[in-house]
């Protein structure tokens, strides 16, 4: 499709028109006007609503409170809270309370999701907590972004959401926001940044505002050393706004832009909705390896929270089970109703394992320390090798007995404490049953054909 003819198509479909950015500023400006009315505290009006690069139908808006820099942490925490609680009271709205650096509310407001968020209002060098930055980064966006690239970057986050790469949070690892803003910003336009990407290397480093003069100092390039994408923030020039997307999202990113370059269409601003059946799973099950799933109830804790624990976990066991003979095929974890992790892998061994020890020609102690460890010890090239019983031949058995113990005992194997809460009463079950999300991760991880 033209390209043309295929943004002007997405912009009407994807981007808010005016009377919908009015709706949003209005009903910022109404709960504005009561906290400087009642309160005297000055607000900010952040997030993509407030700067114009939300998606068509998002009701958000977060409202910063901007306190001054000389007041006290606590009672900018409880000062925040307070204002939150009664603005949520006088327009009739529900709330909870929620926590980043610092606690903030957050509820409906007459059909809106609203956040009040306190923070100082300084200057972006010498801010405070990370919430202090989000004015900033609005009023960076407000200055640099012409309209045009306002509307590019919504069509960004929707190619980057139907990918399953938007989002940075811990669950999802992709793309901020405030990156896509920048990218947008930095090579023009949404056409000129996928034609750019799908030229990128094992490592890219942007720098928007020329912070470093083409070269980042040691120190960064050390603290940045583990990041496929390096994009230094305009307003921070010790941040990397990319840091939390992983190697593995980066290079999905680089493959869609090929993809999309070569034939542009709908279909990559839209997420494919796939129908699974558990006969289809089945199927899929049957071709492959083994399967061990472990079950264990939820976790009462954010997204920010469980999903680094589980991916801790998930290296944990996995380092166990490939640590003893077992061949890992894939593997993962799906967090629902309940948590799951599965293992496809060759789950049996047999009894007899044969260990490699040191080279003939390594020395005398080496000898010496290998035979006293082993009975039945031979000469296989010029390697000494010890013919042995294998601890364990079954990985079902393995993993019970190294998840068998009280969380303390967990802990001290390298799991998480609110996973070794949950995982001293694991379940094995049966990889196929009645749990639609379920089923649809696992149509995914394994790449099931409809």
């Amino acid at each position: 499709m033209d390209w043309e003819k295929l943004r002007d198509k997405l912009v009407r479909e994807k981007y808010p028109d005016e009377k919908e950015f009015q709706e949003l500023r209005n009903q910022y400006e109404n709960i504005s006007k009561y906290i400087e009315t009642k309160y005297g505290v000055e607000t900010f009006f952040a997030g993509s609503a407030g700067r114009k690069t939300c998606m068509k139908g998002d009701r958000d808006i977060d409202l910063f409170l901007m306190f001054p820099e000389d007041l006290e942490r606590q009672k900018l925490e409880s000062q925040g809270l307070n204002i939150g609680e009664k603005v949520f009271k006088h327009f009739a709205g529900d709330y909870e309370v929620e926590y980043a650096e610092h606690p903030y509310t957050k509820g409906g407001i007459e059909g809106h999701e609203v956040e009040i968020v306190p923070c100082y209002d300084t200057n972006p060098g010498e801010i405070k907590s990370a919430v202090d930055r989000s004015p900033h980064h609005a009023k960076w966006v407000r200055e640099n972004l012409s309209e045009e690239q306002k509307q590019d970057v919504v069509l960004l986050k929707t190619f980057l959401k139907a990918q399953g790469v938007y989002g940075s949070s811990l669950k999802i690892q992709g793309f901020s926001g405030y990156l896509c803003e920048i990218l947008v910003h930095y090579f023009g336009s949404f056409k000129n940044l996928l034609e750019e990407v799908e030229s990128w290397g094992e490592k890219e480093i942007i720098d928007p505002e020329k912070h470093h003069g083409g070269e980042l100092p040691e120190e960064l390039e050390m603290k940045f050393s583990n990041d496929s994408l390096v994009v230094i923030d305009p307003v921070d020039e010790e941040r990397n706004v990319a840091s939390v997307l992983t190697t593995e999202n980066y290079s999905k990113f680089i493959y869609d832009a090929w993809r999309f370059n070569r034939r542009p269409g709908m279909n990559f601003f839209r997420v494919e909705e796939t129908e699974v059946t558990k006969f289809e799973i089945q199927r899929e099950i049957e071709k492959r390896g083994d399967f061990l799933v472990i079950e264990l109830d939820s976790i009462n804790e954010p997204d920010d929270i469980v999903y680094p624990q589980m991916r801790k976990t998930m290296r944990r066991l996995e380092k166990k089970i490939s640590g003893n003979d077992f061949r890992i095929f894939e593997s993962g974890f799906h967090v629902g109703e309940n948590i799951r992790l599965f293992f496809e892998l060759n789950s049996i061994l047999p009894e007899t394992e044969y260990v490699k020890g040191p080279r003939i020609f390594h020395g005398l102690d080496h000898l010496e320390q290998f035979n006293s460890k082993y009975s039945n010890t031979f000469i296989r090239g010029d390697r000494i090798v010890a013919k042995t019983d294998r601890e364990f031949t079954e990985a079902k058995e393995l993993l019970k007995e190294f998840l068998d113990g009280d969380r303390d005992e967990l802990e001290e194997k390298g799991i998480p404490g609110n996973v070794a809460r949950k995982i001293q009463d694991f379940r094995m079950v049966d990889p196929v049953m009645e749990d639609e999300a379920w089923l649809k991760f696992l149509a995914e991880k394994l790449k099931v054909e409809q």
